[in-house]
């Protein structure tokens, strides 16, 4: 089997875990639109990358995407404190485009660069992007199952938890960090406009269909990889992109199970 479709299905897998458990975690955060403000975020974080590399520094994009995506996080944390979570990801999504416009603005050559980060392409992934892709999941996994109780009180019953001793904004902070730092992982291989139909579309579609928080990140990550290997098949026998066929069926699968139901 051709090196660049094994690294491609293996990566599919990797990218399934993380969209079931950032995407389901923000489900039950209900801050959907997290994923494409972390998104986003890690967009002008590239271009700086993008920016800095043109002329001369010689930088990785990953380490720009994750600070930017980071810090948007924080951003975010200190404004859902305040009030609305979804007012502060709304700010730090136009901060962050507005950003990633100038940089790219000053970049020699920057329409090809930035189209690989704003679309993706899994079949494109060099081996340097697999092992980032891979250590990362690892990282964000461990880091989510020590967690992961007082990530559920907190969404679900932020009140209590303040109630019971927690540290509600500390680890909201924490959470959507994560969220932010998976989101960033899966950046190359989807895409910063479609990765937001891989994390979102199947949790919330497992959201309807699970009877348990344990189905909702089954049916998530079944959902998720389907979707990826239909993209990767279809982008191999007939040259269409990958990621916009992935997008694709996983926003439809959400909307005909949200019909149905």
């Amino acid at each position: 089997m051709d090196e660049l479709i094994l690294r491609a299905i293996i990566a599919a897998v990797l990218i399934s875990i993380n969209a079931a458990v950032a995407g389901s975690l923000t489900v039950f955060r209900r801050a959907s639109f997290l994923v494409a403000g972390s998104a986003h975020s890690a967009l002008a974080g590239v271009a700086a990358a993008l920016f800095l590399n043109s002329i001369g520094f010689g930088v990785h994009y990953f380490i720009f995407a994750m600070i930017a995506a980071v810090f948007s996080a924080y951003l975010t944390a200190r404004a859902a404190r305040r009030g609305d979570v979804n007012t502060g990801i709304a700010a730090a999504f136009s901060l962050s485009m507005a950003v990633a416009v100038i940089f790219i603005s000053m970049t020699r050559n920057s329409a090809a660069n930035a189209w690989q980060f704003l679309f993706g392409d899994i079949l494109l992934l060099t081996q340097e992007d697999f092992v980032i892709l891979a250590v990362s999941t690892v990282l964000i996994v461990i880091t989510v199952s020590f967690l992961y109780y007082k990530f559920l009180f907190i969404s679900f019953d932020p009140l209590g938890a303040e109630a019971a001793g927690i540290n509600v904004y500390f680890y909201d902070f924490v959470l959507i960090a994560l969220i932010s730092a998976s989101v960033v992982t899966a950046l190359k291989a989807v895409g910063a406009i479609l990765v937001f139909s891989i994390f979102v579309a199947p949790s919330s579609a497992a959201r309807i269909l699970g009877k348990s928080t344990g189905s909702v990140y089954t049916i998530t990550f079944v959902i998720a990889l389907v979707s990826l290997y239909a993209g990767i098949a279809t982008s191999y026998y007939l040259t269409l992109p990958s990621g916009a066929v992935a997008a694709a069926l996983a926003s439809t699968v959400y909307f005909a199970v949200a019909w149905k139901s």
